[in-house]
């Protein structure tokens, strides 16, 4: 990647972190622009990857899927070269989520798996890290907290190695969630406030707002669980 795709890219990226997905878009389309300027099919892969993990965010996973099967296409036709597997993790887990938001849980397992096999072999922990957060969110979806709590605590330990607070504040969020569901209040409690302490040091302001909502959520079915309506 030169000097102004590289730019272009880690620009998008900054901006996708800080929630700021309108302009992370932006950046990421002129990526798409130079990709195609270029005629550099990695690149373009590279491009329409980022443009669906944003409209994914966003909410738009018909628009999500279109670009991440565009992302998919230039991958394969992209000679073989040294961003070739991290290409193919990357749509491998993308299109897994897609798949999770098509409810179509044991095809998003099967890819996840594939990917999470590909990141192994490469040596690749932030994308691992990735995987196992896929698969953690695939467990708790179909009801296997067990697996999930396991699965987001593999993601949890290679997210502290990589010192990532983003992905931190998702694994904490993510196994607060599971006590929740469990109605372990204390327990929820201080998953979700660690969680919402790694998105802020992270600059991640649309997760923090998340976390505090998830917070209030907390003590709001701790309140109702509490109530006892003999007192009253």
């Amino acid at each position: 990647m030169d000097h102004q795709a590289n730019a272009l890219n880690e620009q998008g990226y900054s901006l996708w972190r800080c929630g700021d997905l309108a302009a992370a878009e932006a950046a990421f389309k002129q990526l798409l622009d130079l990709a195609h300027s270029q005629k550099c099919d990695a690149l373009e892969a590279t491009a329409w990857n980022n443009l669906a993990v944003v409209l994914r965010e966003r909410g738009e996973s018909a628009r999500a899927a279109a670009c991440q099967q565009q992302s998919w296409r230039a991958a394969l036709d992209d000679s073989p070269g040294g961003s070739s597997s991290e290409l193919l993790s990357q749509n491998l887990t993308n299109l897994a989520n897609d798949a999770i938001l098509a409810g179509d849980y044991r095809l998003a397992e099967r890819l996840l798996r594939s990917a999470l096999d590909v990141d192994v072999r490469s040596g690749n922990p932030a994308d691992e890290a990735a995987d196992w957060g896929g698969l953690g969110i695939v467990s708790y979806l179909t009801g296997r907290l067990g697996h999930a709590r396991r699965e987001f605590a593999m993601a949890r330990q290679l997210h502290e190695r990589l010192g990532d607070d983003r992905g931190l504040g998702h694994d904490l969020g993510h196994l607060g969630q599971i006590s929740l569901a469990e109605e372990d209040w204390p327990t929820a409690r201080n998953f979700m406030e660690r969680s919402l302490h790694h998105f802020l040091c992270a600059g991640c302001r649309t997760e923090a707002q998340r976390a505090r909502q998830s917070l209030r959520e907390i003590a709001g079915r701790q309140r109702v669980a509490n109530f006892n309506p003999v007192r009253n």
